[in-house]
Formats: C-alpha cells, structure tokens, sequence
C-alpha cells in the first residue's frame, strides 16, 4: 500500500496546483449544492410564475446531473495520465516496485472509488432521488465509466491540450439519459452504443419495474462496459509503448 500512497499524494499535489484539474473537485460538489437547494427555486418559480411543472422532470434532473461525475473524475484521471506519459513517467513506474501492472491498477480503481463515493453521495443529498439497493448496480456501471473515459483521453489525445480538447468531445456521451428518457422505447437502442445508456436506462427501469428485469438490464450494461474497457486498456497500453 506504500507505494499507492506515494502516487495517491503526487496525485493531490499535482491537483493543487492545476487549475483545470481542480474544477473535477469543486464541480461534484457544485452540482451537489444546485441539485439540493437551486432545484427547488427554479421549479417553484416555473410552477408560480409560466405553470410548469418541473418536479415531473425530477428523475430525468436526478440521473442526467449524476452521469456527470464518471466524465469529471475521469477527464482528471485522464489529463494526469497524459502529464505522466509525455513527461515518461510510465515508463519510469514500470521499472519501480509500483511496476506497469500497479499504475493501471491504480489508475483505473482511483476514479472508479471516487466517482462511486460521488455519486452515491448525489443520490443521498441532492433530493431529487431517494436511494434505493437497486441503485448499487448504477453505482457498479458508473464505477466503471470513469476509468473507461480516462483511458478514451489518455489514449486518443496526443497531449494534454487535445486532451481537453476531447473531453468536450466526450461530453456528448451525456446524450444517453436523453436518449434514455425522451426517445421512444422501440428507438431508443439505437443509443445503446452510447455508455451513459445504460445506468440511465437501468435508473428509469428500477423506477418502473423490479426483480429480472432490473437484473436484465444491468448485465447487459455490465457486460458492454467490461468490453469497452478492456478494449481500452489494450489502446491505451499500445500508445504507452
């Protein structure tokens, strides 16, 4: 455990001083004190003042605000990644106790923990969904898209500017609770090749359903995600070499 927690302090020191990566820290934490307390006045100023009636939107608010925290701690994840392999740190990891093998470990299961931590304390506080023990298969998936949107920037980014450059890009995956919510069931597959699908999907069919189904769904969407980074892993290692 030494040698993570030499890295795991490297990690909060390199933190501290960039800026960009400190807006992975602050912006859960925004998004947790909008969810709990500016949810609430804009829907009563909908209802008094146009009668719209928001809080019929509370679920789709609830898991589209959540699909966020996979892509935030995995865009910082992803950005150290890039510092380490332009400055050749992997290589230099990989000659070290940590070797190769304890890095990736490191870098995927990090995000994975925060990103769990973060969106299990979204469902807690922000209001807008009571947590239910059917919502631990959406924390396993969404454990699971951090590392994988990590990998995406830390693989197809050439350096750390492309890299932000990318994760812009990659903020389009949030289209899954859309496609999820809005599109109409025999359609809505046609998104299932985005990732975000498929916690969202399982959030709205806990809602509606319970038993095999709710289990259906979350081995599907198990399944796809344990694909998707493994193929990752392997692009990822590839472009260290």
């Amino acid at each position: 455990m030494k040698k993570y927690r030499m890295l795991f302090i490297s990690d909060i020191r390199h933190t501290g001083l960039d800026p960009v990566l400190m807006v992975g820290i602050f912006a859960p934490l925004a998004l947790l004190v909008v969810s709990r307390f500016g949810f609430p006045m804009i829907a009563d100023w909908l209802t008094n003042g146009y009668a719209f009636d928001l809080y019929k939107y509370r679920s789709f608010a609830a898991i589209f605000l959540v699909m966020t925290f996979p892509m935030l701690t995995g865009m910082m994840t992803g950005l150290l990644m890039l510092d380490e392999r332009d400055e050749n740190v992997i290589s230099y990891y990989a000659v070290t106790p940590l070797m190769r093998r304890g890095y990736m470990v490191y870098r995927l299961v990090l995000p994975s923990l925060l990103c769990t931590f973060l969106s299990s304390l979204f469902f807690i506080v922000s209001g807008l969904s009571s947590f239910q023990l059917e919502h631990i298969y959406i924390l396993i998936l969404l454990a699971f898209e951090a590392p994988c949107f990590a990998l995406f920037l830390a693989s197809f980014a050439a350096n750390k500017v492309e890299g932000l450059a990318l994760s812009k890009i990659g903020g389009l995956f949030i289209a899954g609770p859309i496609v999820a919510y809005f599109v109409p069931s025999p359609w809505q597959f046609i998104g299932a090749w985005i990732p975000t699908y498929w916690p969202a999907k399982l959030f709205f069919v806990i809602e509606a359903s319970s038993g095999f189904i709710v289990l259906a769904y979350f081995m599907v969407g198990l399944l796809f995600h344990l694909s998707l980074l493994s193929i990752m892993v392997r692009i990822f290692i590839k472009r260290a070499d």
